[in-house]
């Protein structure tokens, strides 16, 4: 017999069932869209840093070559970016929304502004 997933009572009725009333199944599924929204609201607030370091920076400009020292120093977060592609050279691009970033070399990191 089935253990209902909330308050672990024994589950009456079909098989596949997982939870043992309508109450029980509201209340999961409430508190794992609970830890889901704790948890993105986390790695959305490093994105929009990362977003809001690279503006400041390039400013105005398409593109701005700099010391990889300045990110680490403006406390940038490498490991945070909403997409990635490679060029025709083969050379990979981070993005943050609007922003990419690429090593250009092992010190020197380019930012551009991508164009819409």
């Amino acid at each position: 017999m089935n253990k209902c997933l909330q308050c672990t009572k024994d589950i009456v009725g079909r098989t596949d069932k997982k939870f043992c009333s309508v109450p029980c199944k509201n209340e999961y599924n409430n508190k794992l869209r609970k830890l889901t929204i704790k948890e993105t609201a986390l790695i959305d607030s490093y994105l929009h840093r990362n977003r809001e370091i690279l503006m400041t920076i390039i400013g105005s400009a398409k593109q701005v070559q700099l010391d990889k020292l300045v990110l680490i120093r403006a406390k940038f977060r490498f490991e945070y970016h909403t997409a990635h592609y490679l060029n025709k050279e083969g050379k990979t691009y981070w993005l943050v929304y609007d922003f990419a970033w690429m090593d250009f070399s092992d010190q020197k990191i380019l930012i551009v502004r991508k164009t819409i």
